[in-house]
């Protein structure tokens, strides 16, 4: 895997010991897809830089990074297959700095995308093609991965969604692969991401 590059690259940003998650309706319409803030790689930007510009351009928030005590390495990013996730104490084949909580290998590009642990100070706002923001509790998290929930349904359990553009409160939420591996390490890892920043 030495030829792997670094296509895109993410943020689980902490906002007030929340986690970020944008929100808007899947390809087909048909639910309401959770992602991680984060986007394509721009001309010579290092992992890091692209996660912090995606991160801005898609909430206005400004972020600092956090050094995750472990690391882990998803050699399968085919969601809709069991997620495997193993805990490794370096990444070797592509210098990452900071370090990342998640590298994610994308095939068949031989290419790897990590995400970032990080927090901010700024409010959170639905910005560019960000249609909302979800401010997700870690109980929300482990929650939502399982459950099948409406938009309203979570909001009526106190959900915080931030919007920019009415969403069809009727449509279940959909958790992609990015949430589903943090939900995996929360639940198998809890000491990862403290309750001291994330409750």
């Amino acid at each position: 895997m030495g030829d792997e590059v670094v296509q895109k690259a993410g943020a689980f940003v902490l906002s007030d010991r929340r986690m970020a998650f944008m929100m808007g309706p899947t390809e087909d319409q048909s639910a309401l897809a959770i992602v991680r803030l984060g986007g394509h790689r721009e001309g010579a930007e290092t992992a890091w830089e692209c996660a912090q510009r995606e991160v801005l351009e898609e909430s206005r928030m400004r972020i600092t990074p956090i050094i995750p005590t472990m690391s882990f390495y998803c050699p399968n990013t085919t969601f809709d297959i069991e997620i495997r996730l193993e805990p490794i104490a370096e990444f070797h084949n592509v210098p990452i700095k900071p370090r990342p909580l998640i590298v994610g290998h994308q095939s068949p590009v031989q290419a790897v995308t990590p995400i970032f642990l990080a927090s901010s100070d700024d409010e959170p706002v639905p910005s560019m093609e960000t249609k909302a923001l979800m401010l997700l509790t870690r109980e929300d998290v482990i929650r939502l991965c399982p459950e099948i929930i409406t938009l309203d349904e979570f909001k009526s359990s106190g959900g915080n969604v931030l919007f920019k553009q009415p969403l069809d409160g009727q449509l279940p939420l959909k958790p992609f692969g990015h949430l589903m591996m943090l939900s995996i390490i929360l639940e198998r890892y809890p000491d990862v991401i403290p309750t001291s920043i994330f409750q």
